[in-house]
């Protein structure tokens, strides 16, 4: 089976590589630099960081907003290297040798669920999980996303539930690792499968 971690929040040390050894583990954005007293995780194939680098009118852009990833990321040795693992990006620098251009067109064609009713594309993992399914992944692991009760955050990401029906829907295997707010309720509100739910 191909199976690929999203890891996201971590909350404990050590890699998610321990519970699933043959997945794929695709790291994001900061989550080596924001929880460095769990120490790193090292054994990550792919690093991912679907936001615009330069300042824009509504995005401060990793250099400002994540300035130690940024500066991370033009350490990771380009593809001449043996080291070399994949940072994919919405928009190439030539500072970061490790930098892959996400297809985002690729994506698009598959999925075209941009606008209107269809706009599911919220957050990057949105375009990890269209690239995922392109590639034949037959199970993706949820492991730290969901985590952040803040309620801005829970709508700028809401877009997750989207392609997890979509993910299961194909018949991909989905698993989310609590605590995550994209697990599904266990009491869900007016009619449930098994009659009117508990809370009204």
């Amino acid at each position: 089976m191909k199976e690929v971690i999203f890891l996201g929040k971590r909350k404990t040390p050590g890699s998610p590589k321990a519970q699933w050894p043959n997945a794929e583990l695709w790291g994001v954005t900061h989550s080596q630099q924001k929880y460095h007293k769990l120490g790193t995780v090292d054994d990550w194939d792919s690093w991912w960081d679907l936001h615009l680098i330069h300042k824009t009118a509504f995005y401060p852009g990793i250099k400002l907003k994540r300035r130690s990833t940024y500066n991370w990321y033009q350490t990771l040795p380009g593809p001449d290297s043996p080291h070399y693992r994949p940072l994919y990006l919405f928009e190439l620098d030539p500072t970061i040798p490790a930098g892959v251009q996400f297809p985002i067109q690729e994506v698009l064609d598959a999925f075209p669920v941009l606008n209107g009713n269809g706009a599911w594309y919220t957050c990057q993992l949105d375009w990890q999980f269209g690239f995922a399914l392109l590639r034949g992944y037959e199970h993706i692991v949820l492991h730290g996303h969901g985590v952040s009760q803040e309620p801005q955050h829970m709508v700028a990401h809401r877009g997750i539930l989207y392609w997890v029906t979509l993910a299961r829907e194909r018949g991909v295997k989905v698993t989310i690792v609590p605590p995550s707010w994209y697990l599904a309720p266990t009491a869900p509100y007016g009619i449930a499968a098994g009659g009117w739910g508990a809370r009204r």
